[in-house]
């Protein structure tokens, strides 16, 4: 069985969490203000920031897909959004935002429950109307 998460992030969300962790690993950005970003998908995601210095010149930086991924698994432990420390996590892009994929396997054998003699099944049997019964 696995279990799979999706967490999309805005573009300003990517631009903070790749200038935090620039700034933690002292690693400079051209100075100005990051116009856009713009994603390219393929063999990787490729990711790129335009940016826009006082005088009007527009650099662009390429960040590659393990640096953009590292950026925003940061982000979210900054934020204490819980990630598995052992499911895998995988930057795609989907409807053109960055999305974090984490994707949980669980190799253990399922644990199964009785019902005790005195107690009474929920009607329906289980997993019936799931949704209903969470809400």
């Amino acid at each position: 069985m696995k279990e799979l998460r999706c967490i999309v992030f805005t573009e300003r969300e990517v631009v903070g969490a790749v200038i935090d962790r620039r700034r933690k690993r002292g690693e400079a950005l051209p100075a100005g203000t990051v116009e856009s970003v713009t994603f390219k998908t393929g063999e990787a995601v490729e990711t790129a920031m335009e940016i826009k210095d006082d005088y009007g010149k527009v650099t662009t930086v390429n960040l590659p897909e393990a640096e953009v991924a590292a950026a925003l698994i940061g982000f979210c432990m900054g934020r204490k959004i819980p990630l598995p420390v052992d499911a895998e996590k995988t930057l795609y892009v989907i409807k053109d935002a960055a999305t974090l994929i984490i994707t949980m396997n669980f190799n253990k054998a399922p644990r199964l429950v009785s019902t005790a003699a005195g107690k009474k099944r929920r009607p329906g049997g289980p997993g019936k109307d799931l949704v209903r019964s969470l809400l």
